[in-house]
């Protein structure tokens, strides 16, 4: 469940599911890149209108978790659904809807989500334009008992950090009326990996959790759609960061875990 993630930007795009927008170092011809350990699908845009057409179909015998690489050499939005005969771990409902425009060589949208077994399926509504989209996926089994940390938190009991992470903050939410507010600092003296698991049982309201910073800035880590940020690891520059809150009509509650580089 660890994952190192250089980004440029995060995006919380319509139906407030963030995805992860980045650049990354490569040096090729092609443009679609996706990774080589990720298998491929590739659609022809140019060959009709299409309304929620089944791309992919998969069955997942255990709990797994599916990551998706995306890019398309269109201009014109295309939205992707993705709906889940299992739970959908940090998500209201086991479905995700977002959208792809044109991302070419080292740019490419990408969404790491965590699921329970039973078949998933994904789906697109997309205009004809001459041009391709490629998917790329790829499954990973989950060990069972970091699965089932998960799930609590999932459930709404959210004091279930990874270990090795310490809570910085702990909030109800009811009656909170916050705009940007700074709810914990760190000073860093020297780069080093940082830590973070961000987790929110809010169903209702704004709520919306930002790593700012002088060099780096994440952007909605959680909101009420997206409820489990766990064990996003950092590489950070010397620098003042900050954990900022954005709260309002919520319900639910706020925990913040951090693991500093030993």
């Amino acid at each position: 469940m660890k994952r190192t993630v250089f980004v440029i930007l995060i995006l919380s795009l319509a139906m407030g599911i963030p995805l992860m927008v980045f650049d990354f170092l490569y040096r090729g011809e092609s443009e679609f890149r996706v990774p080589e350990d990720m298998e491929q699908l590739v659609v022809d845009l140019d060959s009709a209108d299409r309304t929620e057409e089944l791309l992919l179909e998969r069955d997942l015998i255990v709990p797994s978790m599916v990551e998706l690489f995306m890019q398309s050499d269109t201009e014109g939005l295309k939205r992707l659904k993705l709906v889940s005969e299992g739970e959908l771990l940090g998500r209201r409902e086991p479905r995700v809807d977002f959208f792809i425009q044109r991302y070419t060589g080292p740019q490419a949208a990408f969404v790491s989500l965590m699921l329970a077994p039973g078949k998933y399926a994904i789906y697109l509504n997309s205009q004809r334009e001459a041009g391709q989209l490629a998917i790329g996926y790829r499954e990973t089994p989950m060990e069972p008992a970091e699965f089932e940390r998960l799930f609590k938190i999932h459930r709404g009991d959210l004091s279930n950090p990874p270990v090795g992470y310490r809570e910085v903050y702990s909030a109800d939410l009811a009656d909170l009326d916050m705009q940007e507010e700074v709810i914990y600092s760190i000073s860093q003296s020297s780069g080093q990996d940082l830590g973070l698991a961000i987790y929110t049982s809010a169903t209702q309201g704004t709520v919306s959790v930002d790593f700012v910073g002088s060099t780096s800035s994440f952007l909605g880590l959680v909101n009420t759609e997206h409820r489990i940020c766990d064990q996003l690891v950092l590489s950070l520059s010397p620098g003042e960061y900050q954990v900022r809150l954005t709260c309002q009509d919520a319900d639910g509650q706020l925990y913040v875990f951090l693991k500093e580089a030993r």
